[in-house]
């Protein structure tokens, strides 16, 4: 009879870890309601929880996406406190890519970088773009993700910012396509009005006429037949639907 019960007992226990496993719906619901201090607790109770390596991956990708916001929240003149955040967040990522690579984890390490060095100045912004460009090329070329708003929104940025020429490797005109596919691929449910302030402070500076884009359309449609990577194509998207009819 002891060994039925004990049997019994070593069965229950086996299961209950089989069917164990993290909940990251009210986490996400919380991070669209902007309740970011709440996420980041609901997101470390699940990190104690999880087993695996791709459950500890999600939430430490997500950890490093909230850690973002929450920087982004503190006073500009905090620029230490900003630093510790972003630190973090970065870390977060990096141990999600450590844990399990994904493409969330490649996009949010790239955007606490890139938060980092905006606190800390030009200089340090431009130290920073190359990696941060090899993290989101991962995300669009190597795992193939195009439908993410937050990735072309950075690409977009990180394009428009830098310097072009012999400095660094900004350029206008492949900030405009790349916000075109963050418009494109906002979530229905979502409202993102910084994509549309952001969208319309880059066509004011790239002054196209009519004229002048229906000519360089024609250019920008060779360019996209040629291109051979995700990367490469999006720098000349001028469409609708992320890419799934032709953008011209």
């Amino acid at each position: 009879m002891k060994s039925i019960v004990s049997l019994v007992l070593i069965l229950v226990v086996c299961l209950s870890g089989v069917f164990a496993s993290i909940e990251l719906d009210q986490a996400d619901v919380a991070y669209e309601k902007d309740a970011f201090e709440q996420t980041q607790s609901l997101l470390l109770e699940q990190l104690d929880k999880a087993t695996t390596a791709e459950d500890k991956a999600q939430v430490l990708w997500r950890l490093a996406r909230v850690l973002v916001n929450l920087g982004d929240e503190l006073e500009d003149n905090d620029k230490d406190g900003k630093y510790a955040i972003y630190e973090k967040g970065e870390a977060y990522a990096l141990a999600s890519i450590d844990a399990n690579p994904t493409a969330m984890a490649y996009l949010w390490k790239a955007s606490n970088v890139g938060r980092w060095g905006q606190t800390k100045g030009p200089l340090n912004a431009l130290g920073k773009a190359k990696g941060m460009l090899e993290d989101l090329t991962e995300v669009v070329n190597t795992f193939n993700t195009l439908d993410s708003s937050e990735t072309w929104y950075v690409l977009s940025s990180l394009y428009d910012e830098l310097p072009g020429g012999f400095i660094s490797f900004g350029n206008k005109d492949w900030a405009v396509s790349y916000m075109r596919m963050a418009l494109d691929t906002i979530p229905s449910h979502l409202l993102y009005p910084g994509h549309y302030k952001k969208m319309a402070e880059e066509l004011y500076a790239r002054n196209w006429s009519a004229s002048k884009r229906s000519r360089e359309m024609k250019k920008m449609e060779g360019q996209w037949n040629k291109a051979s990577n995700n990367l490469e194509k999006y720098r000349y998207y001028e469409g609708k639907d992320g890419g799934a009819t032709r953008p011209f």
